[in-house]
């Protein structure tokens, strides 16, 4: 006997062909009906519920920890939090910055802020390098050429047209031959 879960443990514990031989075939889950949608949804009532007490037991404790903090770390805590949204708004002004300069070469300008680094071109006071921005996207495009953006569209013109000559009419033709015009 194998320790597979669709094999009965016993013979007769599990469902039985018209044989009397024990069936292995797992069965699809039967709908649960009106008892069973109903414990569903109490589990679920449950569940948020028990979220919204943990949500509600954290900001407790945050309080009671915040409570028992000093004056400097509350202030630490808070230019940490400084810090890091100034952090990320310069992470944005550098990726606006490439996707306004990569706007005019690239087919996509997101492309370009995808390759490239935008700790890269920010200086020490936080200000964006243009020159080396600049650099690095004619550099991107020399290494990955199918980035920029396709030339105007070819011209299925075939050249310059002239107009027609008139056809000559009969009156014409007979002067010619008579050499008269």
């Amino acid at each position: 006997m194998s320790e597979t879960s669709a094999e009965p443990l016993e013979p007769g514990d599990g469902p039985q062909d018209a044989d009397g031989q024990a069936q292995t075939a797992v069965e699809p889950d039967a709908p649960l009906g009106p008892a069973g949608e109903k414990a569903l949804d109490e589990w679920k009532r449950r569940a948020k519920e028990a979220e919204k007490a943990s949500r509600e037991q954290a900001k407790r404790l945050q309080a009671i920890e915040d409570r028992d903090k000093t004056e400097v770390q509350r202030a630490s805590e808070r230019a940490e939090a400084a810090e890091k949204r100034a952090a990320a708004m310069a992470q944005r002004t550098v990726r606006a910055e490439v996707r306004a300069l990569a706007a005019a070469t690239f087919a996509d300008p997101s492309d370009a802020a995808a390759f490239l680094d935008p700790s890269d071109f920010m200086d020490d006071d936080g200000d964006v390098d243009s020159k080396k921005l600049e650099k690095a996207l004619a550099d991107l495009l020399k290494r990955k050429p199918h980035l920029a953006k396709e030339g105007s569209p070819p011209s299925f013109d075939g050249g310059a047209r002239r107009t027609a000559d008139k056809p000559p009419s009969m009156n014409d033709l007979i002067r010619q031959k008579a050499g008269l015009g």
